[in-house]
Parts: C-alpha cells; structure tokens; sequence
C-alpha cells in the first residue's frame, strides 16, 4: 500500500497544480463589467465624458483586448489590456484611474471577488506628455456597485 501512495503522490500533486494553474487563466475578467463614472476620463487618445460604460473583453483577442462603451453605444473604443494582481480581493468591481492635475486616464479594471484584473498596456500621449513633465499622478480607485 505504501508503495502505491509514494507512485501516486507525484501524480497528485501535478493535477493540484495544473488545476491551480487553470483557474488562475480563468480568473481575468470574464463578464461585461457595468460602471457609472461620474467625471471624463482619458484612454488611449480619447476622452469619455462622464456617464454609464460597459467594459468588456474582445472574444476572439485571446483576454487581450477590451471595449468599452457607453449605454447608447455610440462611444466606443478597444484598448490593449495585460493581466494585473491587485493587492487585495475587491467586494465589487473596481476601476483604477491615473489623475494629473484634472485629467484621469483609466489604468485598471478588477472584477469583483478576483484578485487578478486588467491593466491597460499603454499610456497615452497625453499621459506621457504630463509625465515627461514632471507631473505626479494620484492613484486613486472607484468601486461599481
């Protein structure tokens, strides 16, 4: 009996991680997060004016790409994401914005009860404008009910 315990304890353990593994790809946003944001907002190169915006995943971009739009669905944009952790396990889901003196620029987006997220890949010009300035950003993150 020992015998078989010693043969099958590699096993075991190799299911155990590759499970672990599996479910940490799965943990990146899955499901359209809904948001009410209530000042503009800067991603990429376009701004947003306040209001309610659906984030989503692009099905066929591998949890690469994401879209955002607003209700009437006539502000749209795609952007380029890369999987972020975040520091803690958020009740709801979380949006992350970069302020600069009064402009914000969306850097993250966790969906609730996930550690693992969204972090857009690039800043845009403007945001590198401001940084090569010397300005300062403060980080600051709006939970969506």
């Amino acid at each position: 009996m020992k015998i078989h315990l010693r043969n099958l304890a590699p096993i075991l353990a190799g299911l155990f991680f590759a499970t672990a593994a599996a479910l940490s790809l799965n943990a990146q946003i899955t499901n359209p997060i809904q948001a009410h944001i209530n000042h503009s907002f800067v991603i990429g190169e376009k701004t947003f004016p306040p209001g309610d915006y659906t984030f989503r995943m692009e099905k066929t971009s591998g949890l690469n790409v994401m879209r955002v739009e607003n209700q009437r669905g006539d502000n749209v944009a795609q952007f380029e994401v890369r999987e972020t952790t975040a520091d803690h396990t958020p009740r709801h889901s979380e949006l992350v914005f970069r302020r600069y003196g009064n402009t914000e620029f969306l850097s993250k987006i966790f969906e609730g009860g996930s550690k693992t997220g969204s972090e857009l890949t690039e800043n845009s010009e403007q945001e590198a404008s401001m940084v090569s300035q010397g300005q300062l950003a403060m980080e600051h993150t709006e939970e969506q009910h």
